[in-house]
This record gives C-alpha cells, sequence and structure tokens, in this order.
C-alpha cells in the first residue's frame, strides 16, 4: 500500500513528532485503542494501547497487540476502552459512531486530521462539525515542518 510505503519510510519521522506531540498533550490514559494504527508508531510511545489497521502488512510491523480491523466495523463490545485514538484516519470511515460507542462513559476520543498552515483552521472546521454532539475537553494543532495535525480531544 502507497501509505504503508509513505508513513513507514518517507513520512516516518514527521509522523513520531506528531505522535509524541499529541500524547504529551492529550494524556490518553487507562485501556487505550489505537484505530488505523499504521506500523504501529504510536504503540512505540503507548506499547499497551491495542492497534487496529485494514492493512495486514502494517499490523506485522506493530509491536505489541494488534487486531485485524476497520474503523467502521471494530470487533469489540460497546464501552470497551477508556481512551481511542484515531490520528489521520476518521477522513477514511463512513462514520465516527463506531468509535464512540467502544469509548467507555466519561472516556476520551482523540481525533486528527492531517493538514499544513494554510488549511489547518479548515480541517479543525471539519472536524468539530463531524463531532458537535459530544464535549469538545481540548483542541490543538500538533505541529511539524512537514505537515500539521488539527486535534480534537472528546469527553464521550
Amino acid at each position: 500500500m502507497l501509505s504503508r510505503k509513505l508513513y513507514k519510510d518517507w513520512m516516518a519521522e514527521t509522523q513520531r513528532a506528531k505522535l509524541k506531540q499529541i500524547v504529551s498533550r492529550a494524556k490518553p490514559k487507562g485501556h487505550i485503542l489505537d484505530v488505523g494504527a499504521g506500523p504501529g508508531f504510536l504503540e512505540e510511545l503507548l506499547p499497551s494501547a491495542i492497534a487496529t489497521d485494514v492493512d495486514l502488512e502494517n499490523l506485522k510491523l506493530v509491536k505489541g497487540l494488534k487486531v485485524k480491523a476497520s474503523g467502521d466495523a471494530l470487533p469489540f463490545r460497546n464501552g470497551s476502552f477508556d481512551t481511542v485514538l484515531c490520528i489521520d484516519t476518521v477522513h477514511l470511515l463512513k462514520g465516527v459512531d463506531e468509535l464512540e460507542s467502544v469509548v467507555k462513559t466519561n472516556g476520551r476520543l482523540i481525533v486528527s486530521a492531517f493538514c499544513n498552515p494554510a488549511n489547518c483552521q479548515q480541517k479543525m472546521a471539519e472536524l468539530k462539525a463531524i463531532f458537535q454532539q459530544v464535549k469538545l475537553v481540548d483542541e490543538f494543532f500538533a505541529e511539524t515542518p512537514s505537515e500539521w495535525d488539527a486535534v480534537l480531544v472528546i469527553r464521550v
């Protein structure tokens, strides 16, 4: 897959730098799910997280717990996780109900959309429009020289 090569090779350090900022500010805790884990950069920072991805080759690169699954059909019971992260993947999903359903009551959902300085305000507005029915805890930009992320931290 092109995304595997892109994230594993060319953009690996950019992704790691953004994830480090997101984890530092959002402070995911408890039982954690990573939806759209790619090659597992988040699991380097949060080794107890469960990684999910549709790409089996990506999952082979993840160290730790992993499940082949789409964010549109997560094989977990409702309320299974304290924190669910969906970093740079929400735009690929048909909806966000599945993400919200696996978060415990009063748990947190951390979502992001990649952007650049020219379109980050627009991307943040688009994310907020998707998640307008939930409580926003924090919003910020994770910034690297190559790519930014618009990030929302939501209480479900």
